[in-house]
């Protein structure tokens, strides 16, 4: 079978409404299941893998919490580079560079090193928006059917928005510059002085009182919630429609014949598959090797505090401190703090350093906090980034029908389901919700 067999293969599902594809998805965190759950919308045969013995246990087990729309921009940007050099040397700077023998880091670290220009940030914005708006949409669609089935999905959502809050008056300005471009998009935010941030959010108070707050911006249809509950719970959720998940299953190659992968080999076990789908956060880069696609996705280092929250001590509405470099939401009776950026590999190890300039930074915001701060549960993760701050999505290499879904970065909670929607699409061949050829791998190649 040559090039042209996977759109014969679109062809039959158009026409025929009941042809089925075998894909195999690779990865079973948000990315991975909110893919295995489009495709087993639309009717197909569908397997789930993960190398791990559950769901959601790697870069979704412990994140931020926040599903922002209003978050979607590029960590590159023309201020990087020097927030870098006077951070060098400290064990708690939020952005560390750990410089290896990595060929890979290093063709990663000049690829994003040239998109920190602002021209190169305002490019990607509002591709990530648009993803991120078809995320809440898809959200929406998926609590709706849920509920209707009786198994919903919980997994403490609140949607009391996010408060981006700014101590200095002059980045509080720059920010604020950019809300008419994103009003234009479809997504409406609101500048509130330091005094409405905390009439919004009382357990702001001692912040306004130090005169740390110059004022804030509120997005109030941005959510936050516990992303690896979503995962676990819609993990199930696939299964009942028919999605074979196999946990504890590292892919060790492929099986090809021309310009297809026909088979996904495991240690145990060979799945036949018309398509492929690597969404497997870090590990896609290694799988996508395999292969014979390179990506340019490095891992990112991060960590997050977990604290009790019971009362009305701890903050309502999700926050980000962007002088902090930290981002805060409500988790039910739990608050959750992620921060710090470390670009040194795929080394998972726990630095007590790090993990507490994130809680230290959650008790300078919030004294109230401190007397619950011995509960503290530190977690530390590898976020899947790709060089220009956008996810990769669509066919990739010369095999037809392989698809990656990854380089989400620190917004795989805000655009996964709508990145899995999009993908879907293109693989089915049903009509897209979104143009996806800003997010495709050729872009990178691209004069």
């Amino acid at each position: 079978m040559r090039a042209s067999m996977i759109k014969v293969l679109r062809r039959k599902v158009r026409a025929s409404g009941g042809f089925t594809l075998k894909i195999v998805v690779v990865g079973a965190g948000i990315i991975g299941v909110t893919t295995a759950y489009e495709l087993a919308e639309r009717g197909h045969q569908v397997t789930l893998l993960d190398k791990r013995e559950g769901a959601g246990l790697e870069t979704s087990y412990a994140n931020g919490g926040q599903i922002g729309a209003s978050e979607v921009a590029p960590w590159a940007g023309p201020e990087v580079p020097g927030l870098v050099l006077r951070w060098l040397g400290r064990a708690d700077a939020p952005f560390r560079l750990r410089l290896k023998a990595d060929p890979d880091q290093w063709i990663w670290l000049m690829r994003f090193l040239t998109r920190c220009r602002a021209s190169a940030r305002a490019q990607r914005i509002l591709p990530n928006l648009a993803l991120a708006l078809l995320t809440r949409a898809r959200m929406d669609a998926i609590a709706a059917q849920t509920e209707s089935e009786s198994s919903p999905v919980a997994f403490d959502e609140s949607r009391k928005g996010i408060l981006q809050i700014f101590h200095h008056a002059h980045a509080f300005k720059e920010a604020a510059a950019n809300i008419e471009t994103m009003r234009r998009a479809g997504l409406e935010q609101t500048m509130l002085s330091a005094r409405e941030c905390v009439d919004l959010e009382p357990a702001l108070g001692p912040a306004f009182q130090k005169g740390e707050i110059a004022g804030g911006i509120h997005c109030p249809s941005d959510r936050s919630g516990d992303a690896q509950k979503f995962t676990v719970r819609l993990a199930a959720e696939v299964q009942r429609k028919g999605v074979a998940f196999i946990a504890g299953a590292e892919v060790t190659g492929f099986e090809t014949r021309g310009d297809r992968i026909t088979g996904v080999r495991t240690r145990a076990w060979l799945f036949g598959a018309d398509a492929v789908v690597l969404a497997a956060g870090v590990g896609t880069v290694r799988l996508a090797h395999m292969a014979g696609v390179r990506i340019p996705v490095y891992p990112v280092k991060g960590y997050s505090v977990t604290l009790p929250a019971a009362g009305d001590v701890a903050p309502r509405v999700s926050l980000t401190d962007e002088a902090r470099k930290i981002v805060i939401s409500r988790l039910g009776d739990r608050l959750r703090t992620a921060g710090t950026a470390e670009v040194g590999g795929y080394d998972t190890d726990l630095e007590m350093p790090r993990a507490r300039s994130v809680l230290d930074a959650t008790v300078d915001l919030f004294p109230q906090m401190g007397e619950v701060a011995g509960s503290a549960e530190f977690w530390t993760g590898l976020r899947p980034m790709s060089s220009d701050g956008s996810p990769i999505i669509g066919q990739a290499g010369r095999f037809t029908n392989l698809y990656l879904n990854t380089g989400h970065g620190s917004l795989g909670w805000t655009l996964g389901a709508g990145s899995a929607a999009a993908l879907a699409d293109a693989i089915c061949g049903t009509r897209p919700q979104l143009d996806l050829t800003p997010f495709g791998i050729k872009r990178f190649f691209l004069t």
